[in-house]
C-alpha cells in the first residue's frame, strides 16, 4: 500500500488540509513517485478482494485505471472531488452521473506522459527480439555455440496494425524509419491518427484478411471494450502467413486466448511477442511453458522510468488544483474514451 503521511490533521478540501486519495485499481504508481510528490496528503490502494464502494467513504480523489466507477462507488464517495484515470484512456466510467454530482473526470493525455512512444517502443522491441531470435539466441549462447541462430532483418518487411490510435501511429513512424512498409486497418480510415505519411495502404477493419495474408508482423492497438474483447481470433490467425509473428501491447482480453496458443501450438504462426495477459489479477505464467516461439514480458511497456514519473507530475498538478478550488486540467466530457 502506498501511504504519504500528514504533517496536520485532514480536513478535506477547505484551508489547510490534507487529501485523501485512493488508488482504486491495482498496480497504480508502484514506486510511489506520487505520494512523493504530494507529502502532505494521504495516498492509499484500495483492498482488491472487497467491493470498491465499501472504501471510498472518505475519499475525495479516486485514481483509475480499468475498474469500473459506477453510480454506486459515486454515492458511496461524500466527499469525492476528483475521478483522475492515471493514464489516457477512461474506461467504464460513469462520467454523466459523476458530472451531475459535480465530480470532474480527467485524464493524462499521452502528450503529457508520452506514453503512446514508451509502449510503441516496446512493440517495436518486441518485433526485433522475435526477428533476431532472442530466446534461441540465449539458449545458443548458454551452450557455447557462436553463430547460432539465423535472424531476419527487419527492413523491408511489412508490418500489419489492427486499429492505429497513438502507439500504433508511433510504431508506424518507427517502423517507417526502419525501413518497413506500414499497412492498417482501422475502423474509422479518414482518421490515422497522425500517421498517414507512414501507413501505405488502409482496409476497414471489416475486411483486414488481406492486409493479414501480406504481413509479416500483425501488431494489435485497439482499445479493449465489448465490440473488441476476443475479435482476434481464429479467423485472424488463419489469415496470417505461418511466417508472421503477433504482437500484443494493447489488452489481453481483446485475443481469445485458446485460438492464440493453438496458432502457436500447431505453428500456423511463427510466433507471438506479448505483454498483456488475461485475468491478470490472476495470472498464471504456466499456461505459457513449452511454447518456444511465443516471446513474454510481464506487462512492462508503459513501464517507463520517465513516463512513471510525468503521470505522477501531471496527476499530483491535478490535486492541488482540486485543492486550490481550480478545475482540473485534462477533464473529459461523457462519451469521451
Amino acid at each position: 500500500m502506498g501511504r504519504a503521511s500528514c504533517r496536520t490533521p485532514c480536513q478535506g478540501l477547505t484551508g489547510d488540509h490534507c487529501v485523501k486519495i485512493l488508488k482504486a485499481a491495482p498496480g497504480l504508481d508502484p514506486h510511489n513517485y506520487l505520494a512523493a510528490q504530494l507529502p502532505d496528503d494521504v495516498v492509499t490502494e484500495a483492498d482488491f478482494s472487497r467491493p470498491l464502494g465499501d472504501q471510498v467513504a472518505d475519499a475525495e480523489v479516486l485514481l483509475l485505471r480499468d475498474v469500473p466507477i459506477t453510480k454506486e462507488v459515486i454515492d458511496a464517495a461524500p466527499r469525492l472531488k476528483l475521478l483522475q484515470r492515471y493514464g489516457q484512456h477512461i474506461v467504464d466510467v460513469d462520467i454523466a452521473y459523476a458530472r451531475s454530482r459535480g465530480v470532474p473526470v480527467a485524464r493524462v493525455p499521452s502528450s503529457i506522459s508520452k506514453s503512446d512512444v514508451v509502449v510503441a517502443e516496446h512493440a517495436f522491441y518486441l518485433m526485433m527480439a522475435l526477428a533476431k531470435r532472442q530466446i534461441e539466441s540465449q539458449q545458443a549462447f548458454g551452450e557455447g555455440r557462436l553463430g547460432f541462430p539465423e535472424t531476419q532483418l527487419l527492413a523491408g518487411k511489412t508490418l500489419a496494425l489492427i486499429g492505429v490510435g497513438g502507439t500504433g501511429a508511433q510504431l508506424a513512424r518507427m517502423a517507417y524509419s526502419f525501413g518497413m512498409e506500414v499497412l492498417a486497418s482501422k475502423r474509422n480510415l479518414s482518421d490515422l491518427d497522425g500517421a498517414d505519411a507512414y501507413i501505405k495502404q488502409t482496409w476497414p477493419a471489416a475486411h483486414m484478411q488481406e492486409m493479414l495474408s501480406a504481413a509479416d508482423y500483425v501488431s494489435l492497438h485497439l482499445p479493449l471494450n465489448r465490440g473488441t474483447r476476443g475479435t482476434i481470433d481464429n479467423k485472424v490467425f488463419h489469415a496470417m502467413k505461418a511466417s508472421a509473428y503477433f504482437i500484443n501491447i494493447a489488452r489481453g482480453e481483446i485475443v481469445d486466448k485458446a485460438a492464440l496458443l493453438r496458432a502457436l501450438d500447431e505453428q500456423r504462426i511463427a510466433g507471438a511477442g506479448i505483454d498483456v495477459f488475461w485475468d491478470e489479477d490472476n495470472f498464471n505464467p504456466a499456461e505459457f511453458e513449452g511454447l518456444k516461439n511465443l516471446l513474454c514480458t510481464p506487462h512492462i511497456a508503459g513501464a517507463s522510468v520517465d513516463c512513471l514519473h510525468a503521470l505522477a507530475d501531471a496527476v499530483a498538478l491535478n490535486v492541488n488544483r482540486i485543492r486550490d478550488g481550480k478545475a482540473p486540467l485534462y477533464s473529459v466530457e461523457d462519451g469521451d474514451d
